[in-house]
């Protein structure tokens, strides 16, 4: 047993003066407003219109609704007791995977409509996602979302009861906070992202980061969650990072590789000729 634990009683409902509230469907939306906010700050440095953005912003999350929801339905599918349920968001589950490919198909559509350069704005698209996903585990946290496996470690959540989502482990099983951990890790690329930002870098240098950074540790921290295994001995989510690290480095040496392509050569200059005294 654990010396020490963490541990408050989690529920996916909450009240504030006697209103019930859904902590996560608030959360998020207070991530993806924060995230809208800090984008329309970014995307002034490229000269897109406040106008432009917030209409690609509006389809970026009807996208992420849309994909979000149709990537859980098409993993659990078998799950489902008719077509009909597929639609009843408040049954079953979303996927994170589906809503960033959901608002990434939408916004690029949207965008290029526009005129707006693609790669710029995924990059500063980066640090918005990244806020987002921090008050998305906040709310993970809030409600006991993700509850992972047994542990012993001096960090462990003790589960004490509630109503979280899913399955609940047993009144007193001390688990992996995995939300805390996906917490901790966007938290710091937050701040890296910002950081990295504050200088000039190759265009998609900085979405690339973000990819590599979240598939990483969702490869890594899904060991420990109780989510059911697809192919390989891995969840869903780890299939879908193990393909998302090796395409987004393939782009990154296609871009690279181009780039060395389509530089000038460097024009030498010639030797000042000495004349006689």
């Amino acid at each position: 047993m654990p010396l020490a634990y963490i541990s408050w009683r989690v529920d996916v409902h909450r009240e504030i003066f006697g209103i019930p509230f859904f902590p996560h469907g608030v959360l998020i939306a207070v991530g993806f407003l924060a995230g809208s906010w800090v984008l329309s700050r970014y995307v002034r440095r490229i000269g897109v219109s406040q106008d432009a953005l917030w209409d690609v912003v509006t389809w970026v999350l009807i996208g992420s609704l849309i994909g979000t929801r149709l990537l859980w339905v098409l993993g659990n599918w078998s799950s489902l007791s008719s077509p009909a349920e597929a639609l009843m968001i408040w049954h079953g589950g979303m996927t994170l995977y589906g809503g960033i490919l959901g608002g990434l198909i939408a916004g690029v559509w949207k965008a290029r409509k526009y005129g707006l350069p693609i790669v710029p704005m995924l990059d500063y698209a980066a640090p918005a996602l990244a806020l987002g996903l921090v008050f998305g585990r906040v709310s993970d946290l809030i409600t006991g979302d993700h509850l992972g496996k047994p542990t012993t470690l001096p960090w462990g959540f003790k589960y004490v009861g509630g109503n979280p989502p899913g399955i609940a482990p047993p009144i007193g099983a001390i688990v992996h906070p995995v939300a805390l951990y996906d917490l901790l890790s966007v938290s710091i690329l937050l701040v890296v992202l910002v950081v990295f930002l504050r200088k000039s870098r190759a265009a998609g240098s900085a979405a690339a980061l973000f990819a590599l950074w979240y598939a990483t540790g969702r490869l890594f921290t899904d060991f420990l969650r109780e989510d059911p295994i697809r192919a390989f001995g891995m969840t869903g989510t780890q299939l879908a990072s193990g393909a998302v690290i090796p395409a987004v480095l393939l782009w990154l040496v296609l871009r690279d590789r181009r780039g060395r392509e389509r530089a000038p050569a460097p024009v030498e200059e010639s030797a000042p000729r000495s004349t006689a005294a």
